[in-house]
């Protein structure tokens, strides 16, 4: 089997950790990734018995590594001889100059550049890192508990989600490249790739007219509770996954309580419930919770530690981990069936590579002859996909391959409906009950609606006959398929990859699930509330010291959605190559567990096993989200060098902080925070922030889902843009996560109305006539979805 990369000279030019995860995701799928060192990851705590930095053991391995004077002329040749550049400096910096003065070696490579805030902007040149990427994006603003600060993700997510974003897009424009010979750079911003993944917090906070709160602590609709050998998540985000827990612990009392049934209202009424279910909880191991529950389909997860994920049946099974120089690391992120994942290089020695590298007289990679006509259009225009997606990982994994240019026909069930449009009971969401134009509440979910913009709904009935045939013809007619829906539905339709390989031999075929196609917890439910804690993630977030904890959202899933989009774009690049398509399978519980590798790789090389942290950092002090003045105002502020400690202390005016912390600031952290938020408390929160980032120190307002939607920064960059939908109206969704100079990301059509494109697509991509659509309309396999009354008319 080929690699999907192959034959690609990647240049790394990264500092941070984003930037060098997506060069090693270009690495793991067959690039040859030139690393540039010293690298400052390999300064992060914590170390090896060896000394070596466990982040870099992760997130710097499958490269080869040079050391150069920046001055030396061999740069200019590294430069002309790459496929792709990938950095990280900012804007004004002298890195940003020395980069951009080699990149006329390179008119015709492609060029990524991820930065905290992007390289325009009011914002352009302000430090960031994870924390404030979190802060701004709205990720922080739901994290942790109502009565505490908000919390970044643990580790290094943000850096994950905007790498690998970064690697899928890069893989986009490396198509366009292959077809026009033409390169082109790609701004990707952290806070924005962060505000992407969040826009159904966004949506849902501006139709609830409410930001979306932090967790009032356990209510059993996602997070962790005790057990007997730990914690286990109970999500009962419908009314029969309660029912069925409460019957299953025996509390049919609960099972029935009508106070309880709905997510809305349970909080209320926690007194009725929480002691008695924990009380129960607390009879069961994990092992035994989760098998029983998902025998009678009631969604939960174990919280499993670093330690107990070694020894997972289910990875084990699926033959996740692989192993260097002894060491076990992550394996793929998802499972390619004709350009595997390889993981085969550790860590280099710096510089270790440079003397094989310089010697080497490597050609580029082959592409069309370059023609500088832009199209204006994506760089996947021209593909097509029919998609089955539903829900959050599936759905926003084909919404950004629509913003880079892919037609998408969403195809959705005629009988029933997408969990995340609702039904005809669900009500209105409480800003569009005066808005006249508002009629159907599957079309106006701002879940739904903030992750399908861009695509066109066709409904089919493939319970039929009739209704599998017409989604046989539209696949004949795509380029690829995805779906999500639990191992075997597919094959019961009769439209899985074998089928469908025989209507089209060349389809790019890709499955998202909890557990993978394959193993013995394939058939199992999940969502991302048990995905969460089975991956190892709810293990790491919390507060210092606390308990386990689930995001304030469904995290795994916008993990998933940003595999899934380069998953796709990888296997459409091996097309352009070679005319072959092929099969994905995702596990979102191996797909998440590999943005937990740096803790997981901390376990496998001291023994350690990592708990929450908080917002504090391995390496650097002060780290944190401290209070501002007013009710539930807050502010990130970190300090990575001694320069932004010397500025925060003048601009708070404690000079005796010097003194006070004048040792290690990280052996006195817990002084140094109160300090701090003494100081904080009285400022107020944007002042302070935008003060900080001026100095140069790292800071970030805390940004609530509606403040995002109106922050001007992502505005004038064009993250945030006005989409008008034919019920709701005109709303800021942010939905643009990078910005690429020459086939620019782009919206042109809402969230869809159900079926609203039904007739259209079948007339032009199959020549449907009226008559013949009529007749499937009649017949209830296709059509536009009407409330009970509009039929009773």
């Amino acid at each position: 089997m080929s690699r999907a990369l192959s034959g690609l000279n990647i240049l790394d030019l990264s500092t941070r950790y984003a930037a060098a995860w997506c060069c090693r995701l270009l690495a793991d799928f067959g690039a040859d990734v030139i690393l540039r060192d010293p690298h400052p990851v390999r300064a992060l705590a914590p170390f090896d018995a060896d000394g070596k930095s466990i982040p870099a053991r992760y997130v710097l391995a499958n490269r080869r590594s040079v050391v150069l004077d920046k001055e030396d002329d061999s740069w200019r040749r590294l430069f002309a001889n790459a496929d792709l550049i990938v950095d990280d400096a900012q804007a004004g910096t002298p890195e940003r100059v020395w980069i951009d003065d080699r990149m006329g070696q390179s008119p015709n490579a492609v060029h990524v550049i991820v930065t905290p805030h992007g390289l325009t902007g009011a914002r352009a040149h302000w430090p960031g890192n994870e924390m404030t990427a979190d802060a701004l994006s709205g990720w922080a603003s739901v994290n942790g508990l109502a009565d505490r600060p908000p919390l970044k993700a643990s580790g290094f997510q943000a850096a994950y989600q905007s790498g690998t974003l970064a690697f899928g897009a890069a893989v986009c424009a490396l198509i366009h490249r292959r077809k026009t010979g033409v390169g082109q750079q790609i701004d990707v911003a952290m806070d924005e790739v962060l505000s992407t993944t969040f826009a159904p917090g966004i949506m849902r906070s501006l139709f609830q007219d409410a930001p979306w709160p932090r967790h009032p602590a356990i209510d059993f609709t996602n997070g962790p509770a005790p057990v007997k050998d730990g914690y286990f998540s109970l999500t009962l985000t419908r009314p029969h996954f309660w029912a069925g827990a409460m019957k299953f612990l025996g509390l049919d009392d609960l099972a029935s309580d009508k106070r309880l049934l709905a997510t809305h209202s349970r909080p209320q009424h926690k007194d009725l419930f929480v002691e008695r279910v924990q009380e129960k909880m607390s009879q069961f191991t994990k092992a035994d919770l989760f098998r029983q529950l998902s025998e009678i389909n009631v969604l939960g997860g174990p919280a499993f530690t670093m330690d107990e994920l070694e020894t997972s049946e289910n990875m084990v099974a699926r033959e996740f981990f692989t192993k260097i120089d002894g060491i076990k690391y992550p394996g793929a992120p998802f499972k390619m069936s004709r350009t595997p994942f390889v993981l085969n290089r550790a860590l280099p020695e710096s510089g270790a590579d440079t003397a094989n590298v310089l010697s080497e007289n490597k050609a580029l990679s082959r592409t069309a002859s370059p023609s500088q006509q832009s199209t204006g259009k994506g760089p996947l225009a021209g593909y097509r996909g029919v998609v089955l997606t539903q829900a959050w990982a599936g759905t926003l994994a084909t919404q950004l391959l629509s913003s880079m240019g892919a037609e998408i026909i969403q195809v959705e069930a005629r009988t029933r409906f997408d969990s995340w449009r609702g039904t005809y009971e669900t009500p209105m969401p409480v800003a569009l009950r005066d808005q006249p134009s508002a009629q159907h509440p599957w079309n106006c979910n701002p879940l739904f609606n903030s992750v399908n913009l861009g695509k066109e709904s066709v409904t089919l009935e493939l319970s039929t006959p009739e209704g599998v045939d017409i989604f046989k013809r539209l696949v004949a007619e795509a380029d690829f398929v995805a779906e999500n829906f639990k191992p075997g539905v597919m094959r019961k339709l009769g439209i899985d990859y074998d089928t469908l390989r025989a209507v089209k031999p060349d389809i790019v075929f890709c499955s998202i699930s909890g557990y993978g196609q394959t193993g013995p917890w394939s058939p199992l439910p999940a969502i991302g509330g048990t995905i969460e804690p089975a991956s190892g993630m709810s293990a790491l977030l919390g507060y210092e010291g606390g308990t386990p904890m689930n995001s304030g959202q469904m995290y795994p899933d916008p993990v998933a959605a940003l595999y899934g989009f380069s998953a796709i774009a990888l296997a459409l690049y091996h097309r352009e190559q070679t005319g072959e398509g092929q099969s994905i399978d995702m596990a979102m519980q191996e797909a998440n567990f590999t943005f937990v590798g740096d803790a997981w790789m901390e376990y496998s090389t001291t023994g350690v096993v990592p708990g929450p942290r908080g917002n504090r950092h391995m390496t650097f002090a002060p780290h944190g989200v401290y209070p501002a003045s007013g009710e539930d105002r807050w502010i990130a502020i970190a300090v990575e060098t001694g320069a932004q400690w010397d500025a925060l202390c003048k601009l708070a005016g404690r000079p005796g902080w010097r003194t006070q912390f004048a040792g290690d600031r990280k052996a006195n952290e817990d002084a140094l925070d109160a300090e701090i938020a003494a100081w904080t408390k009285s400022q107020d929160r944007d002042a302070l922030a935008r003060a900080l980032a001026e100095a140069g120190v790292i800071a970030a307002p805390v940004l609530n889902g509606i403040e995002v939607a109106n922050d001007p920064v992502f505005r004038d960059r064009g993250n945030v843009v006005i989409v008008d939908h034919p019920e709701t109206g005109p709303w800021p969704q942010t939905a643009i996560p990078c910005h690429l100079s020459r086939t620019p990301a782009r919206i042109d059509r809402p969230s869809p109305i159900k079926g609203a494109h039904s007739r259209d697509v079948l007339a032009r991509i199959l020549a449907m006539t009226t008559g013949e659509y009529d007749r499937l309309e009649a017949a209830g396999i296709t059509g536009v979805e009407k409330s009970p009354l509009e039929k009773a008319g």
